[in-house]
């Protein structure tokens, strides 16, 4: 499958309705919505993956302020039409090469621990390493590991 991965660097209302949906689809009410996408592309850096010209995957970046060199994944999600053929995975490693070529010498995430899927492509398809488990990270129960890559 042909995809292309596009920095978002304007406010394009049907960009920010496509990727809301998806984010709803992936995410339910804890999903982004205009009101976190639109900071997020003017202030961080939000990347879109498309298919045929239509967007079926979104990504937010931001800069660490303690170390400009670093960036942390907000989130990802691809639509669920679009799950379960590596397109996440090509998707994450094109951002990953987009970050690198803005100075980026670093990208970390956090996950939930039992996602371990996700864990698992994190680790052995694109090579990030647990460096942190984090308790009660977002609350009483919701733990996070912390990855990160060297770019």
């Amino acid at each position: 499958m042909d995809i292309s991965v596009d920095i978002i660097d304007c406010n394009d209302a049907q960009v920010v309705s496509r990727l809301k949906q998806i984010e709803k689809q992936a995410f339910g009410d804890a999903g982004l919505d205009e009101w976190n996408l639109v900071p997020l592309i003017r202030h961080g850096m939000v990347m879109a993956m498309k298919c045929g010209g239509k967007v079926i995957g979104g990504a937010q970046f931001i800069r660490d302020w303690r170390d400009s060199s670093r960036a942390y994944l907000v989130g990802i999600a691809v639509d669920s039409d679009y799950r379960g053929n590596g397109l996440g995975t090509r998707f994450l490693r094109a951002c990953l090469d987009l970050l690198k070529a803005q100075d980026i010498r670093c990208a970390e995430l956090t996950v939930d621990p039992a996602n371990y899927g996700a864990v698992k492509v994190y680790e052995k398809k694109l090579f990030f390493r647990t460096v942190e488990k984090r308790k009660d990270e977002y609350g009483p129960g919701e733990d996070r590991l912390v990855m990160e890559i060297d770019l």
